[in-house]
């Protein structure tokens, strides 16, 4: 089962997307086959516990909006303000399992007007828009610095509100599927 951790936005309409999920706090987040953060809250209690959460989880995560701002803060990120447009044209940098049949180029949804300043070390860019270079991240996919990946993956757009993104959504859920099958 597919966890979400309602990070205060978002978590309703991302239920509705995937089929066998349930909605968690972030005070309480138990034991699970994955995790989605929602967008919601860029500071306060519920960053601290995505933070301290994320630190420790070793399965799968897709963070979305705050949550991937979160995820980059557990690694060493700054956050700071940014200027996204509510509708981004995306590019896609590098292949990865959550942009399966996607075109090099694709149209996503924003809420988030933060932004990561940094990309922690630990991961690779693999897609960009206009305003933000770090559209989606994955953890262990920087050439520069090859380490054990963790199965993690950021996206600071909201793929549950629509347009191309909610392919992200079912293809992170099939990536969970092949993840337990083989780890």
């Amino acid at each position: 089962m597919i966890f979400i951790v309602d990070n205060g936005r978002g978590a309703g309409n991302i239920s509705r997307i995937i089929r066998s999920s349930k909605i968690v706090k972030t005070n309480s987040i138990p034991v699970a086959d994955a995790y989605i953060i929602s967008d919601g809250e860029t500071n306060g209690a519920n960053q601290k516990n995505v933070v301290n959460f994320l630190k420790k989880c070793t399965k799968p995560v897709l963070a979305i909006g705050a949550g991937y701002l979160h995820m980059g803060v557990a690694f060493g990120a700054v956050v700071t303000g940014g200027g996204c447009a509510k509708t981004e044209r995306i590019e896609i940098k590098q292949r990865c399992p959550i942009l399966l049949d996607f075109k090099k180029n694709f149209t996503a949804s924003h809420n988030q007007k933060s932004v990561l300043q940094n990309l922690p070390e630990e991961f690779g860019i693999i897609a960009s828009s206009p305003k933000n270079e770090y559209e989606i991240i994955q953890h262990g996919t920087n050439p520069d610095n090859p380490i054990e990946a963790l199965p993690f993956f950021g996206v600071h757009f909201n793929p549950e509100e629509g347009l191309d993104g909610v392919n992200i959504l079912h293809n992170f859920e099939r990536f969970v599927e092949m993840w337990n099958k083989y780890h």
